[in-house]
């Protein structure tokens, strides 16, 4: 410890000495450890109510039964009234509460006084339309209950009534205040069957978090009774009304139980389409995000009789769960489905698996990167400046016997005792940032806030990792300085004289990535392989290479510009970024961290978004007649409709199908919905040709002519380009299918042509044509005609048309809804579930206005929430500007009082810090440009690679959002240096001679 003291002492003398810098450090460290203490203090919060949600998720009961899990979005299986009668006649349990679970639209009943929500993303793609295939599952899900108490804790009104047909409904309190719902308010509930409007009887508290509840067993362990969640009461004894869906309800019978649902009766064999596959959800379980009803009123919403998937069951407090699960597990899992047991335990681990907690954990270790690279480059700066500064010194003390070691000891010391006071600075501040911020500005914390050890541990590692770091190169600086050094008058900072050279090493390393990833030739798999490990490193290292050219190149061209802005002599400016480029290299990487990942985000995120927005070559909107479709005789009726152009309206035959790829399987690129695509058939010649088309396609292989001879007079076919890309097929190929309906049947299609269909994943996500499936690989076009005898599609579903100018889109689709409840009451064939009755059929308007709207404002939504982060960043990163310009004010104070003394005015020489950090500004702009330029594109040109997307690569410059983060830029630097140049501007002549001969 005695080896320490003198270095210790030394260190907090060279504090004493420059208060500001270690000011200004402390309190980089300090705003780093909170943005980190901000982001995982929502990962803190999660975990520390594990326990608390998974006695939440139980409610009053013991266990959950369930059958196993599926496909995302597949029916799953009913629970068969006979074991529910086994489970309820056993000793040892007291209550068995059957649920089902249906897939729902639900609005709140909105007032006069109520805003139009409309203009948000959901609101004009979804409002209160029916659900679909190929839309997430975003709102709450509807639940059948026969329970006589609540399961859970009432927060506001009262449970269900008794009466089965009552139009009430409970809602989650999550689901209440994203609705904004009351006790007494109305909802209105959509499904493909019927569309009923429920009135709030109560409000009852649910877990925050969802369980992943996958896998094959649900034992959470040997815990016994004491792994129960609270029941919250005995439960009372088993209700008495009804275990499953009402037997008066409308429909058939549902999945499961006692055997398939019921068949199609003869009208529906003669007029209705091929069945259709019935929106599902993804989550197992209970859902937390629910609507409750009775089992008569859920059958009733979705036009059949659907039988419970889960049952909640409460054990006697005499019988374990271990003891429950010997008796009960064998034959669970021997049931048809196989059912399994989840209790406490397994939803607990469920809790720590679910994607809310793996997303807040990516965020939080993204945010500890980040940060760990912020006080990398603020304590560097500080402690690389002090080396440049104290080289005298480090000099003299060398020639009084002490070692170079010891030296390095100083810079280490010195580095610790930084980041210490930063990180315990920064866990009081971010504590305080918790506990007060939460409750004042709720949505800064939107998975709520707690400061937890994990906390504590990555903040920890922040500064960790930014001590070790940033000291290491001051460090081997200093060492290098010899005794005789101090004879001299001042020992320079080493120079990057040969900048010009590597500025030629660090464009040759950042070419290589565009390269590797658009012109050599290689697998997927290793393509991948070297983005990530060999060519993208490169990348970043090729930058750093850079900056030493672009910082000489900005005060070469930038600076004279800058001179003349603030009216200085251009002599002045002539050096002043390169006469210590290792000061402003430091401080240029420092500020291109943050800003160089927002411009790549940003580049990125709106190339991509490119292919995903639909064309021009889209009609005006796609209107589907759900569930029933329309009849022949109703088919002129949409022409009329007022607004629409009578002549522009064209009839399709949708049909979603999986591919038949043979013995090969899929293509390795369409992973995303490679088993299926979208077949639509339509009038190839009306659709294709005459001038202009009402289908403007833009042909990349074949030609117009033969595709519209080929689809009208055979199986030809046109199929969009990112397919072409993604399965290999071209013009000649053969697409085969298998029908839903006839699944020893295959379909064949030949390829006629490929065409450019940007935007055709969103159109089909909304609107319905996804028919069977949650996600597809592709659309092509086939003849009409074909496309109904080859699915076996009998009424009129779909249509693309276009408006008149000015056309009043909702008073447009409310006629089109006219149209379609004309065949209110008839019935079709779901996948899974058999009969199913229409009492509200829909008529569901895709306008390709709203779907550009709400891509627009989802995108921005998703790609400003990566950016939020780097631009956090990049204001981190400007207290290293401050301690640059310190620095540099520092160095060159007698300079300044020279020229003060000759004549140059404080105007002047503030002007000239401000030109300091503008220069520092423009070259951090222009290589953080330069790095998301390169980076977004190679970024578009993998998804190609990634299996999600295989289309051409787009590029698109968005000048808007970079302007914003350049603008950003060039405000931190300007604040940066408010204070040295007003300091130096105030200063007196003699003062900064005087200043100045000390620090010689």
């Amino acid at each position: 410890m005695s080896s320490l003291r003198l270095p210790s002492k030394l260190v907090v003398a060279q504090m004493r000495r420059s208060p500001g810098r270690a000011i200004i450090t402390t309190l980089g460290i300090l705003v780093s450890t909170c943005a980190v203490v901000w982001v995982v203090s929502g990962y803190d919060a999660l975990v520390s109510h594990f326990d608390e949600n998974a006695g939440k998720y139980l409610g009053r009961y013991d266990i959950l039964v369930m059958t196993e899990g599926g496909p995302p979005g597949a029916p799953k299986a009913a629970i068969s009234p006979q074991l529910i009668d086994a489970l309820e006649q056993d000793a040892g349990v007291l209550e068995v509460n059957p649920i089902s679970r249906s897939r729902v639209s639900a609005t709140r009943v909105r007032t006069e006084l109520d805003e139009d929500d409309s203009g948000s993303a959901l609101g004009l793609l979804i409002g209160d339309r029916p659900p679909v295939n190929g839309a997430p599952p975003i709102g709450p899900t509807l639940v059948g209950t026969p329970a006589g108490e609540s399961p859970y804790e009432m927060v506001e009104g009262e449970w269900l009534p008794s009466d089965a047909q009552a139009t009430t409904a409970v809602v989650g309190e999550d689901v209440a205040e994203q609705m904004g719902l009351a006790v007494g308010d109305g909802i209105l509930v959509t499904t493909f069957g019927n569309q009923v409007p429920l009135k709030l009887v109560g409000i009852i508290e649910q877990a925050a978090q969802t369980p992943s509840l996958g896998g094959r067993r649900g034992r959470g362990g040997s815990g016994g009774s004491g792994g129960r969640g609270d029941r919250g009461g005995t439960g009372g004894g088993r209700p008495g009304e009804g275990r499953g869906p009402g037997g008066d309800g409308p429909g058939g019978d549902g999945p499961g139980g006692d055997g398939p649902g019921r068949q199609a009766g003869t009208e529906m064999g003669s007029r209705a389409s091929a069945a259709i596959g019935l929106p599902g959800g993804f989550s197992q379980g209970v859902p937390t995000r629910a609507i409750y009803v009775r089992p008569a009123m859920a059958d009733r919403i979705n036009g059949f009789s659907l039988k419970p998937q889960v049952l909640q069951v409460a054990i006697s407090d005499t019988v374990s769960i271990d003891q429950f699960r010997e008796v009960w597990e064998t034959k669970l899992a021997a049931n048809q489905p196989p059912l399994k047991i989840i209790d406490f335990a397994a939803v607990r681990r469920g809790m720590e698996s679910g994607r809310s907690i793996s997303g807040q954990q990516s965020q939080a270790y993204a945010a500890t990167g980040m940060a760990s690279l912020a006080a990398v480059f603020i304590i560097f700066s500080t402690l690389s400046m002090g080396v440049s500064e104290r080289a005298r010194e480090f000099a003299m003390l060398r020639a009084v016997a002490m070692t170079r070691l010891q030296i390095a000891g100083i810079i280490a010391i010195e580095s610790v005792v930084l980041a210490l006071l930063g990180w315990i600075g920064g866990l009081i501040a971010g504590s305080l940032m918790v506990l007060v911020g939460s409750r004042v500005l709720p949505g800064l914390f939107s998975s709520g806030a707690v400061l937890g050890w994990t906390s504590v541990m990555l903040t920890a590692v922040t500064v960790l990792v930014g001590a070790t770091a940033a000291a290491i190169l001051p460090a081997w600086r200093a060492m290098r300085i010899r005794p005789l050094d101090a004879m001299s008058k001042r020992t320079p900072a080493p120079q990057l004289r040969s900048w010009a050279v590597w500025g030629v090493v660090g464009l040759v390393l950042s070419v290589a990535t565009p390269v590797s990833v658009f012109m050599v030739p290689m697998s997927d798999e290793w393509r991948s392989w070297c983005y990530s490990f060999v060519t993208y490193p490169l990348l970043l290292a090729g930058m750093v290479l850079l900056t030493p050219a672009i910082v000489v190149g900005s005060e070469n061209i930038i600076g004279p510009l800058i001179s003349a802005i603030f009216g200085l002599d251009r002599r002045m400016m002539k050096t002043q970024l390169s006469s210590n480029l290792w000061r402003s290299v430091g401080a240029t990487l420092a500020l291109s961290v943050g800003l160089g990942l927002y411009a790549s985000t940003q580049t990125w995120g709106y190339s991509m978004l490119v292919p995903f927005t639909p064309g021009n070559w889209l009609p005006d909107a796609l209107v589907a007649f759900h569930p029933v479709g329309l009849s022949d005789d109703d088919v002129p009726l949409v022409s009329k409709v007022d607004g629409v152009k009578s002549d522009e309206v064209m009839r399709l035959a949708i049909e979603q199908a999986k591919f038949d790829w043979g013995d090969d399987g899929p293509p390795t690129r369409l992973r995303m919905g490679g088993d299926n695509g979208v077949v639509c058939g339509l009038d190839a010649e009306r659709a294709f040709g005459g001038d202009p088309s009402f289908l403007p396609l833009a042909f990349v292989r074949g030609t117009r002519k033969v595709a519209i001879d080929a689809i009208s007079n055979g199986n030809g076919c046109v199929i969009a380009e990112d397919f072409a890309m993604a399965s290999g097929l071209d013009v000649g190929d053969v697409v085969t299918f298998i029908p839903s309906a006839n699944e020893s049947k295959r379909v064949e299609y030949k390829i006629a042509g490929v065409v450019s269909l940007p935007g055709w994943q969103w159109v089909t996500k909304f609107s319905g044509v996804r028919r069977h499936f949650v996600r597809t690989g592709t659309i092509l076009f086939a003849d009409r005609q074909r496309v109904h005898e080859d699915f076996g599609l009998k009424r009129n579903e779909f249509f693309w048309l276009n408006f008149e100018a000015g056309t009043d889109l909702t008073q447009v689709e409310s006629e089109f809804q006219s149209i379609a409840e004309r065949n209110s009451g008839e019935t079709f064939l779901a996948t899974g579930v058999g009969e199913v009755k229409a009492y509200r059929p829909f008529a569901r308007m895709t306008a390709t206005e709203n779907v550009k709207k709400a891509i627009k404002m989802r995108a921005d939504g998703m790609i400003w929430g990566m950016s939020y982060l780097p631009l956090v960043t990049l204001a981190i990163m400007s207290l290293a500007i401050a301690n640059t310009v310190i620095a540099s004010v520092r160095s060159r104070t007698w300079e300044f009082g020279v020229m003060r003394s000759l004549g140059v005015t404080r105007s002047a020489l503030v002007r000239l810090v401000f030109a300091e950090t503008l220069l520092i500004a423009s070259a951090a702009c222009i290589l953080s440009l330069i790095f998301g330029l390169i980076a977004g594109w190679c970024g578009v040109g993998m998804a190609q690679f990634g299996g999600w997307f295989a289309g051409p690569p787009s590029f698109m410059v968005p000048w808007g959002q970079l302007s914003i983060g350049f603008a950003m830029t060039i405000a931190l630097c300007v604040i940066a240096g408010l204070w040295p140049a007003l300091k130096t501007g105030l200063a007196e002549p003699l003062r900064l001679l005087q200043a100045g001969r000390a620090t010689q």
